[in-house]
């Protein structure tokens, strides 16, 4: 038993699928099958029962894939820790990035780190923050930037940057960036919002939690893309941050207008249980130029770097 067997078994584990697997890892699926095949002759079990809906987990399987968990990232561990003792960064690194920050940071921080350090392997994941905050708990990522909304409890955070939400209405609208609107406005409006437990469904419903009156929106998604599409279409409205809508609004295609007192804060988060590898400190590094270049140039109006 090695720890490329480990690594294979428990990507097949949590995908249940040896298709899958083979499609994520890019390696054939004959590979895969022959590797398990010969784990579980070594470890004389059955780890896997096949269908062909998939693989489950044995008995045997799920013991397996809680001690590999362990010592996969106790691995992880001692090359990150032995790893800072090198000149350049190397390795892998597993980042988690919302998606309301692809135009403005993810692109130009994946495409310039990957760049200036091709020795690491990158390997990015997008979700909402609740989600990133989880997968960095779990030890699926090594880091993720989320918003200060979600819980950072067992978390180390850095702030990163602070925007002001904006209501988010169509090209023909009445909306003005130069304009703020009070959150209570949104109750006059056909809104369209993210599902709890979003962090921008959080801040709004907490900054209404006085009013007696309840926002219930017209429709509810976690797609960033539909948000926007919708309301592109009209006559709805919803609220996100300028990074999530800095293409539709420079081609012209919305119109924006800050809410008074309600902002995000974008938090580079990584688990108290394991350091921040070389690679993930010159992450965190670009990641703070990237938004500077962004605030100072004016890509990025009303946002605020944080020390």
């Amino acid at each position: 038993m090695n720890l490329k067997q480990l690594t294979l078994f428990q990507h097949i584990a949590e995908l249940g699928s040896m298709t899958r697997a083979a499609s994520v890892l890019h390696v054939s699926q004959p590979l895969l099958t022959r590797q398990m095949q010969a784990l579980e002759k070594e470890l004389g079990v059955m780890l896997f029962l096949r269908s062909d809906k998939g693989v489950q987990l044995t008995p045997a399987g799920l013991a397996l894939l809680e001690r590999s968990r362990t010592v996969l990232q106790q691995m992880r561990q001692l090359q990150d820790d032995i790893g800072m003792y090198a000149h350049r960064p190397q390795g892998e690194l597993r980042l988690g990035l919302p998606p309301s920050l692809f135009d403005l940071v993810s692109v130009p921080l994946v495409d310039g780190f990957c760049r200036t350090y091709p020795e690491v392997r990158v390997h990015v994941q997008e979700g909402l923050s609740a989600w990133l905050h989880e997968a960095v708990l779990t030890g699926r990522l090594d880091t993720a930037l989320v918003s200060d909304a979600e819980p950072m409890d067992m978390l180390i955070s850095r702030p990163v940057l602070q925007e002001p939400l904006l209501l988010v209405g169509p090209a023909k609208g009445p909306l003005r960036a130069d304009c703020p609107i009070s959150a209570e406005s949104l109750l006059e409006r056909r809104m369209i919002m993210t599902s709890r437990p979003n962090a921008m469904r959080r801040i709004i419903d907490q900054s209404l939690a006085q009013i007696p009156r309840k926002l219930l929106p017209s429709i509810e998604t976690n797609s960033a893309r539909m948000l926007l599409e919708l309301v592109v279409q009209g006559p709805y409205f919803t609220v996100l941050p300028y990074s999530a809508v800095a293409m539709a609004y420079r081609q012209g295609r919305v119109t924006i207008a800050p809410i008074q007192d309600l902002s995000i804060t974008w938090t580079l988060v990584t688990s108290r249980e394991q350091s921040l590898s070389l690679a993930g400190h010159k992450l965190r590094d670009n990641l703070a130029e990237i938004c500077r270049n962004q605030v100072q140039s004016g890509q990025w109006p009303g946002a605020r770097c944080l020390p």
